[in-house]
């Protein structure tokens, strides 16, 4: 009935056709004898009526699903959904809240929940979501809101042996604006920003802030190298602190070659330089030239992979009075998810690097690309970091997630005793779900971190945090 419905007043016409044709016939055999050519031609012709109905049923719903597909700015009613925060095909939640869609990506998304900006051919999506938190740290870690290595004390520092302490905070709350103009034969428009409170005062900061247009992005998002897919969900800000990565502003092409290729080449900022200065020589740490980064990721029927590798330069100006040299910055990675059933996965992440230490998160700020001795030369250091996860859903409200993340750098004996040489940490939740509200969330997360300074000292501390989050 509902498709008949959609047919609509040819329907309707069809029918009243179909109508007159049978009493027509109707009469004409009451003042006949009724005979085998008429029965014959009557029942050819509610056969050409039942056709034709078809025929408009079809063209009726063609134009529906047209219809719902200009609504909703996608090109095909068979389109690949990408809800936020997930990817098709990937067990359990990504960790980022948004996926880098392109040209035929960005085409086929369904974008939900988004609205029309009247007047226009765009449309728009507030996204984000709210989270408070409650820590206990039971080491004296000199960062309250996030679990990094660098923050805990190793012995012989003043804040080795503090005692422990509980904090409140809501500053990763954050919120995001997507805007987008998909049209047909058109190039897909999307332009993203995000950002948090992940700042000193719980002041407002940019995370995102990008434009993309058919294959190419420009903007401030995350690195080509960065894989955020191979880290489960942790509740610790820094739960990805063997990850090599980080946000920088960029200029990107990525395309998808198939449905299992994708392709990303980019120009990227040197947002770390991270040189050392130990003889206190005059000049400064910077680049001449962008970070060049490329990446492939193949998608199998059960999971993902990502290879990827980046070269740039490191350059110290020594102005008038000081030694100028310069260094290659070389990096490779490898990283995967693999779901090893509908409710279980596993992932992994591995990067090797000379030169860019620092883009390793546990090691950023720490001075970690390389040193320039005494006679104004340039050494670099070796870093390598891997990030072990995995993910289980023990009922259908409760998830357990857990991930343990190494990093370590190969450095000379010149580097700042105290500087962070090696660490691990690892992490162990179990979030709550309500049934019917996959909004909502709370649970709790154990975290254990032990690393090394250059001067062999060592440190260690556990903590433990609680969460409430509500995403929209």
């Amino acid at each position: 009935m509902n498709n008949f419905r959609r047919a609509g007043p040819w329907a309707a016409v069809a029918f009243v056709l179909a109508a007159a044709s049978i009493a027509q016939a109707q009469d004409s055999q009451s003042s006949v004898p009724e005979t085998d050519e008429r029965i014959i031609q009557l029942e050819q012709r509610i056969q050409k009526m039942e056709e034709l109905i078809q025929q408009l049923k079809a063209e009726a719903m063609g134009g529906a699903a047209a219809e719902s597909r200009q609504m909703t700015g996608t090109l095909s009613s068979d389109a690949v959904r990408t809800p936020p925060g997930q990817l098709e095909g990937i067990s359990g939640d990504v960790r980022n809240t948004h996926q880098l869609l392109t040209r035929d990506e960005l085409a086929s998304d369904e974008f939900p929940a988004s609205w029309p900006m009247f007047g226009t051919n765009t449309r728009m999506k507030i996204g984000g979501y709210i989270k408070a938190d409650f820590v206990a740290d039971f080491d004296g870690t000199l960062d309250s809101t996030q679990f990094l290595m660098r923050t805990i004390p190793v012995q012989g520092t003043p804040e080795y042996g503090g005692d422990a302490y509980v904090d409140f905070f809501a500053k990763e709350t954050r919120f995001n604006l997507d805007i987008r103009r998909i049209i047909p034969g058109a190039v897909p428009l999307r332009g993203f920003i995000e950002g948090d409170f992940f700042s000193s005062e719980n002041q407002f900061r940019l995370r995102h802030a990008y434009i993309t247009a058919g294959n190419f992005i420009f903007g401030q998002t995350w690195t080509t190298l960065s894989f955020m897919e191979a880290i489960p969900v942790m509740f610790d800000f820094a739960a990805g602190d063997a990850l090599f990565g980080g946000r920088a502003n960029q200029v990107r092409y990525q395309m998808s070659l198939n449905e299992r290729w994708k392709l990303s080449v980019a120009a990227e900022e040197m947002q770390f330089l991270g040189i050392q200065n130990a003889n206190n020589l005059p000049g400064r740490a910077t680049s001449q030239w962008p970070l060049l980064a490329a990446r492939a990721n193949y998608k199998y029927d059960g999971g993902l992979v990502s290879l990827g590798g980046s070269i740039g330069q490191l350059h110290w100006d020594g102005r008038a009075s000081g030694p100028s040299d310069s260094a290659v910055q070389l990096a490779f990675l490898v990283g995967g998810r693999h779901n090893l059933s509908e409710r279980a996965f596993v992932t992994y992440h591995l990067s090797y690097s000379e030169g860019a230490g620092e883009n390793i998160m546990a090691f950023a700020g720490t001075d970690a690309n390389a040193v320039l001795d005494a006679n104004g030369n340039l050494e670099t250091f070796p870093a390598f970091a891997v990030i072990l996860g995995f993910g289980y859903d023990l009922t259908n409200t409760l998830t357990t997630q857990g991930s343990y993340a190494y990093g370590v750098l190969d450095t000379p004996d010149s580097r700042a005793a105290l500087a962070l040489e090696r660490g691990g940490i690892a992490h162990l939740n179990l979030t709550w779900k309500p049934k019917n509200n996959e909004y909502f969330s709370t649970g709790v997360e154990i975290m254990y971190g032990k690393i090394r300074a250059q001067s062999r000292s060592t440190g260690d501390a556990t903590r433990l945090q609680l969460m409430a989050k509500f995403e929209f």
